[in-house]
């Protein structure tokens, strides 16, 4: 899932940056991959029900708190990021095209687990270790965003999500 942050930020890319300066593009970019995680976060609780009334079967108590914060938390941030999007400088979301190979292998991913998640029978230790995956790509791409960004308030923002995410880990 770490390459994965890697190809959407730079696939289809084809200049070069020279320097450390850090453009408007590549922030939005970052933020766009951070939006797609957190889309994909916010439907735990959905994933977690379903499983729960195709097989009959549930999951710890613990597990179920955890994924239900994730998700909760997820849809809260993407709230909140729209708000802070029109904050000056403004945060262009890039829509990532599905023939991009990032975004290619991000969707096959996500299908691949979504069956994993629906078929498998160990669902609650399946679910888990996917998070110990996700939630460490958000919180440093949080990091990283926070590093780049000028705005306070989105900074601030960032680094309590970066937070909030780490000690889902």
């Amino acid at each position: 899932t770490v390459l994965l942050v890697t190809f959407l930020f730079f696939d289809g890319s084809v200049a070069a940056y020279a320097s450390n300066r850090t453009t408007p593009e590549q922030i939005s970019n970052g933020y766009s991959v951070l939006k797609l995680f957190l889309e994909d976060q916010q439907y735990l609780t959905i994933i977690r029900r379903t499983k729960m009334v195709i097989t009959f079967s549930t999951i710890s108590d613990n597990s179920t708190k955890l994924i239900d914060d994730i998700a909760s938390t997820s849809k809260s941030a993407l709230e909140e990021m729209e708000k802070l999007q029109s904050v000056k400088p403004k945060i262009i979301f890039v829509e990532f095209s599905d023939n991009m190979i990032g975004k290619a292998t991000f969707n096959s991913l996500r299908m691949t687990e979504g069956k994993e998640f629906l078929f498998d029978s160990d669902f609650e230790k399946n679910l888990l270790l996917s998070q110990l995956k996700v939630l460490r790509v958000i919180s440093h791409l949080a990091l990283q965003l926070e590093e780049k960004e000028t705005n306070a308030k989105r900074k601030k923002w960032l680094n309590k999500l970066a937070t909030r995410y780490e000690s889902y880990y």
